[in-house]
């Protein structure tokens, strides 16, 4: 029987979110799989200096995005209009998941009419890419998707697939979080950043400060179905 993993999402700040404390909430929480969103150059080092397999690609121009693993793992791009993610096929054991980080546009960012469309491409070029290159194999999304619940984006993803923080809290018993905030140290508003999955089962879910970010990180362990 596969062993549960634990994977978590979190969006950096475009490098502003403290990269000592991002490193001891890795320590504390030892995911076995990171995707992160709006990395910088000193969080990518921090991930790199604790998992030897990953695909950081950090930036200051909010595209910076990166992956990493415990596991043995395949990493490569994933294209998608304005915004590009990135994807890896893990091994779990016997078995491979293969993880998607990505990181949808704003949809209210000026000129929000070509925001929408953007997001809307990026959307259509996510299921696409799905469906060509990743078939019936047990599939994660996670990243900052800038859509709650309420949103049409978010409702786009829950429709394909199973929204897994929300398996994790019914399953778990816990409640569900609100992820960002207006400013970093502020109250969390909503929750828009999320982990979407077929072919794995959620088992428990967490919501963990990161110093400096107005999000908050996501984390769920779930295995393979």
């Amino acid at each position: 029987m596969d062993s549960p993993f634990r994977l978590l999402t979190a969006n950096l700040l475009n490098g502003r979110a403290d990269p000592k404390a991002f490193g001891e909430t890795l320590d504390r929480i030892t995911p076995d799989i990171v995707v992160t969103q709006e990395l910088g150059p000193d969080a990518a080092e921090a991930i790199a200096d604790r998992y030897p397999g990953h695909d950081l690609h950090p930036g200051l121009d909010h595209r910076g995005i990166g992956i990493a693993s415990r596991f043995e793992a395949e990493y490569g791009l994933l294209e998608l209009p304005w915004r590009n993610g990135r994807w890896a096929r893990v091994d779990i054991g016997s078995r491979v998941v293969v993880v998607a980080t990505i990181h949808l546009i704003n949809p209210i960012e000026f000129p929000w009419w070509v925001s929408v469309r953007s997001r809307t491409d990026q959307l259509e070029a996510l299921a696409t890419w799905v469906e060509d290159e990743v078939g019936n194999e047990a599939l994660v999304v996670a990243g900052d998707m800038n859509a709650s619940p309420r949103w049409p984006g978010y409702r786009f993803l829950a429709h394909r697939w199973q929204d897994l923080v929300v398996e994790a809290a019914q399953n778990s018993g816990s409640d569900l979080e609100p992820t960002w905030g207006w400013r970093p140290g502020w109250p969390r508003m909503l929750r828009i950043d999320h982990v979407f999955g077929v072919g794995v089962e959620a088992l428990s879910t967490s919501v963990e400060p990161v110093r400096a970010s107005d999000h908050a990180a996501v984390v769920v362990e779930m295995k393979l179905s």
